[in-house]
């Protein structure tokens, strides 16, 4: 029922061209287009450390986050971050990227999770606003963020780039094993 597609940010576009505002998809590459990916991340200017991207979230064929959401650093740290949160307070309330936007899930009750991602300054900016099934959303989350590292594990891209040496070049692999923690601590604590 949930449909989660990730997107990375071209490296290089102009912000100002009022082309990407009336067409915000053609900032991105789809995660998925392996035609172009491995030239992503051959990219001089990519960095596996720091990956600007784009998730959109459909349920039931309706869009909860959409093409014309904000974008962020890391989102999939932030999800996991955030799940990993709930299932310790049921509720999460963190940085959405590096903006000044708020990721936040609250327990409605033992089967549903409030989800929002929005802009609380003045004025307020909703992106994202539903309540949805917790655990089937959850474990949908999972299988993005899980896609999303298996194609940065496949493509090698920590092993290929020079990164900072605090950087494991297996960390793919054990944002995977996070993952497969999470899923079990779902099965734990939300049937």
């Amino acid at each position: 029922m949930f449909e989660i597609k990730t997107f990375l940010e071209l490296h290089s576009y102009d912000y100002t061209d009022p082309y990407y505002f009336n067409n915000p998809e053609a900032k991105y590459i789809y995660l998925d287009d392996s035609l172009v990916i491995r030239e992503y991340f051959d990219h001089r200017k990519f960095t596996p450390e720091h990956i600007q991207m784009l998730i959109t979230i459909k349920y039931k064929n309706k869009i909860v986050v959409g093409i014309d959401a904000p974008s962020g650093l890391d989102l999939w740290e932030d999800y996991m971050v955030a799940i990993e949160q709930y299932l310790n307070k049921k509720k999460a309330e963190l940085m959405y990227g590096i903006d000044p936007i708020r990721l936040k899930f609250k327990s409605v009750d033992n089967k549903k999770v409030q989800f929002s991602i929005l802009d609380e300054s003045e004025p307020v900016e909703v992106y994202a606003k539903a309540t949805l099934p917790v655990k089937e959303f959850f474990e949908s989350l999972l299988d993005g963020a899980e896609q999303f590292w298996n194609t940065l594990k496949d493509n090698e891209v920590f092993e290929q780039k020079e990164i900072r040496e605090s950087t494991p070049k297996n960390y793919p692999e054990l944002r995977i094993e996070e993952i497969e923690k999470l899923r079990e601590k779902i099965k734990t604590l939300l049937n």
